[in-house]
């Protein structure tokens, strides 16, 4: 009898266990329902939605500006930064009233569709060029990528340099023939797939902030808020770990395919840009505040550096070197790029978005 009892007693519990989960994800998927209608509504209503049709799936095309104006702008997100066109507003409000300004989502980032197939850097480009095109934005065009979207910038430009006016790198990643050479390759597996599956029902809420930290404290409440909503609209797709999964291909391909040109290019260098004393206090400064922002448990915390003259010295040779070695090389390389410093973290366009815009606005003017 007591075997029977005992046996009765873990079937209940089990079965009340399931039953929990059960209501427990059901309840998650009710309430990112129920959130992203609100977010997209949002959106929606700020001009962030606007697919087109690149074939099978739509990617979504954000215009910003002056439809009629001198230039237009297409800016090309980092990877995985599924809100550059919302974080770069700050940056491009000095130039949105003379130009158009515009943002393609890559497969499966923000508002676009996702797709399973291989994000190599002729599928990414060509992507792009569909959709401008059927979104009815006409060439040529002035590209402003951030991080790795320099690379695909540089496959554009020398592939269909007919299509390019110039090029704005916002701290672009720094290539050359063994970039990112140093990650570890993966596939696409059954984890991937499901770990999208489960944001698709809604616990990408649940780990947001291992993905995407907050703001600086220059943004708003409300841009934190749908900034948050496209990072969530990305997680649950397969083509920004495909992307991932090409990264160091995509990058050295881009490098030793450059076709070196005339087409006048400006490269922020600000992760690399730190040139004084006075610009690695101020960026460790900045550094130490998003950690406080974020909560971050660091063990260890940029070091303050005001009385250490002889590690400031040292830290500033590495910079020195690393624009030397790369920077520069990587500059005349594509030919006619000018390589300004802007000391900063890579997501210079957030941490310095008035003095990132009147630098680009200063070379867009130059070009007329």
């Amino acid at each position: 009898m007591k075997r029977r009892s005992i046996g009765k007693i873990i079937l209940r519990t089990v079965i009340v266990l399931l039953i929990a989960i059960v209501l427990f994800v059901l309840l998650t998927f009710v309430v990112h329902k129920v959130k992203s209608k609100k977010e997209f509504d949002l959106l929606k209503e700020k001009g962030y939605y606007n697919p087109v049709s690149v074939g099978d799936y739509s990617l979504n095309v954000t215009k910003f500006g002056n439809e009629n104006g001198k230039h237009t702008i297409v800016g090309l997100a980092g990877l995985g930064m599924a809100d550059y066109s919302l974080a770069a507003r700050q940056m491009t409000a000095c130039f949105e009233e003379d130009n158009l300004v515009v943002f393609v989502d890559r497969a499966g980032y923000g508002f676009s569709d996702d797709t399973e197939n291989e994000m190599t850097l002729e599928y990414i480009v060509e992507d792009y060029r569909k959709a401008l095109k059927n979104a009815g934005v006409e060439a040529p065009y002035i590209l402003m990528p951030h991080s790795i979207g320099g690379a695909y910038a540089n496959y554009w430009v020398s592939n269909y340099p007919e299509e390019i006016e110039a090029i704005v790198f916002v701290d672009g990643s720094q290539l050359d023939e063994n970039a990112f050479s140093d990650i570890e390759t993966y596939e696409i597996g059954t984890g991937d797939k499901i770990l999208a599956f489960l944001a698709k029902i809604g616990f990408s809420r649940y780990v947001l902030r291992d993905y995407f930290y907050h703001y600086p404290d220059n943004y708003s409440d409300e841009e934190q808020y749908l900034g948050d909503a496209l990072t969530l609209m990305t997680l649950d797709s397969i083509a920004p770990v495909s992307e991932d999964t090409k990264l160091a291909e995509n990058a050295q391909a881009a490098f030793n395919g450059i076709v070196t040109n005339d087409i006048p290019k400006l490269y922020i260098c600000a992760s690399w840009g730190i040139e004084t004393k006075e610009d690695l206090i101020e960026c460790n400064k900045w550094i130490n505040r998003q950690i406080e922002i974020n909560q971050l448990d660091m063990k260890e915390r940029p070091v303050e550096y005001e009385d250490d003259d002889e590690t400031l010295n040292k830290i500033l040779e590495t910079y020195e070197k690393a624009r030397n070695d790369t920077i520069y090389p990587y500059a005349e390389k594509m030919g006619n790029c000018k390589v300004m410093c802007l000391a900063g973290e890579h997501l210079i366009y957030e941490q310095k978005p008035e003095e990132c815009g009147a630098i680009v606005k200063a070379f867009i003017d130059e070009l007329e």
